[in-house]
């Protein structure tokens, strides 16, 4: 499917999971709807609860929500600002443009993402202690089925358990504070932040704090308080090119 053509013509989205991670339900309207094969669909709401893939964070799932169907969201993409959702209708008739629709996360999968991307921002902070050297990431995937970060070093599998336990120690109940910082006072506000040299060219960079560990450049769902992650786990570490893919996952203390 054409995703820039789906999307031409219409207005940026409404980033509802941007402003409020914690929001489950949200109304929106159907901007546009475009048939695939059979009960599949990709649609454009003038506002999303749904993250899409992006940012090296997992696709939101969930359901839409109007009297005469339910749809099930089964994965979500974003193209020129726009948010598209792809899914299939579960009962009732074909969506709509104009329908007015409720949305409702899959919040246990949201949940989840929220905690083990924040816990990826922590493990930032430890694979540099370890190392004892500033390292960048070329890749992540921060939510199911298998989470892990990509960085631009070697990491040995003998000193996973290392980093296990300097980001469990940094863990503690720090607050996770989200800034929305103009660019020309970007270098004043980030710290401990891999890829600053690979930035977009925008007037005003979202900033997530995660308070006296690292503040990061990142357009994702995070979790107030770090407490909230519950515990890191380390799983292993493979070698990839031009450097190391850490894999790792998070479970109640």
């Amino acid at each position: 499917m054409n995703i820039p053509e789906i999307v031409k013509g219409l207005p940026p989205t409404r980033k509802i999971y941007l402003e409020d991670s914690y929001a489950r339900k949200a109304d929106a309207e159907v901007l546009r709807v475009v048939k695939e094969k059979g009960k599949r669909y990709y649609l454009v709401l003038d506002s999303s609860l749904f993250h899409p893939l992006s940012g090296g964070q997992a696709s939101d799932k969930g359901w839409l929500y109007h009297e005469d169907y339910r749809f099930e969201v089964k994965k979500v993409l974003e193209n020129s600002n726009i948010v598209v959702i792809y899914g299939k209708i579960e009962e009732g008739r074909p969506p709509k443009e104009g329908d007015k629709v409720i949305q409702e996360l899959d919040w246990e999968r949201r949940y989840l993402i929220m905690r083990l991307h924040t816990a990826g921002h922590v493990i930032d902070r430890a694979v540099t202690e370890i190392l004892g050297v500033h390292v960048n990431t070329l890749g992540a995937l921060h939510g199911p089925p298998e989470a892990y970060v990509e960085y631009t070093a070697e990491i040995s599998p003998n000193v996973l358990s290392d980093i296990e336990r300097v980001s469990n120690e940094i863990l503690d109940d720090r607050k996770v504070v989200i800034k929305e910082v103009p660019s020309s006072q970007l270098h004043q506000v980030v710290y401990g932040a891999p890829n600053l040299g690979r930035l977009p060219d925008v007037p005003v960079f979202r900033v997530v704090e995660v308070s006296g560990i690292n503040a990061i450049p990142c357009s994702g769902t995070h979790v107030r308080r770090t407490s909230e992650i519950g515990k890191i786990l380390l799983k292993r570490v493979e070698k990839i090119e031009g450097g190391s893919r850490l894999y790792y996952w998070v479970s109640n203390r």
